[in-house]
């Protein structure tokens, strides 16, 4: 598993309000739609952004090289992990988790790169 950080969400009540406030406070570029978006930060990390009704969350995703071993794994370690999400070609599998302290993270299998 590699394990680096390489994906991030934000969960938010009002997708225009954080669009504009992380755009206004870090140069970010979100491609902001009326349910969500993508931000370029400049950096090799993608994020994206999504309607939550709920309090205002984040989501940290770790790449990993077999998204079923590291599910897997994170239950026979004392985590939890919900149903994954269906995978697409441009961004691939994602799947949230929880550790065996309840700590939130997330899995993410990246797309196969296209030659």
């Amino acid at each position: 598993m590699a394990g680096h950080l390489s994906y991030f969400e934000f969960g938010t009540p009002d997708v225009a309000v954080a669009s504009a406030f992380f755009t206004e406070l870090f140069g970010w570029k979100v491609q902001a739609q009326e349910h969500g978006g993508s931000i370029d930060t400049g950096s090799a990390v993608p994020g994206g952004m999504h309607r939550d009704p709920g309090p205002p969350q984040h989501y940290l995703y770790f790449a990993v090289d077999d998204i079923e071993a590291a599910m897997k794994r994170v239950v026979e370690l004392g985590g939890e992990v919900e149903p994954m999400r269906p995978a697409t070609e441009q961004w691939g599998a994602f799947v949230e988790c929880r550790d065996n302290q309840g700590l939130p993270f997330g899995l993410h299998l990246p797309p196969k790169a296209t030659a």
